[in-house]
């Protein structure tokens, strides 16, 4: 999923809001970076994910040929594909 840096900064600030109404929930240091790591967290979460689609892509580009041959449905295949090498890599979309 692709987010842009405000949504990231809007869904932070979000998390950050709830956890701080969370009753079970207390905060020992400052809320600006628990903030941090949440954004960060997504940060993260979206490098790599777009890591494992260039692994992806570049999979399709090896068998690309095969692929057209064989009149495979492209777009079924590269979610295939998405959601193997996310569980291989133990990423969950």
């Amino acid at each position: 999923m692709r987010l842009s840096p405000n949504k990231i900064d809007f869904l932070g600030e979000k998390v950050l809001e709830m956890i701080e109404r969370t009753p079970e929930v207390h905060i020992q240091t400052n809320p600006d970076l628990v903030y941090r790591v949440i954004t960060d967290t997504f940060y993260d979460d979206m490098r790599a994910e777009e890591e494992i689609d260039a692994e992806v892509d570049e999979l399709l580009n090896e068998h690309n040929s095969e692929i057209r041959a064989m009149d495979m449905d492209y777009g079924a295949l590269r979610s295939k594909m998405k959601r193997e090498i996310c569980k291989k890599h133990g990423f969950i979309l």
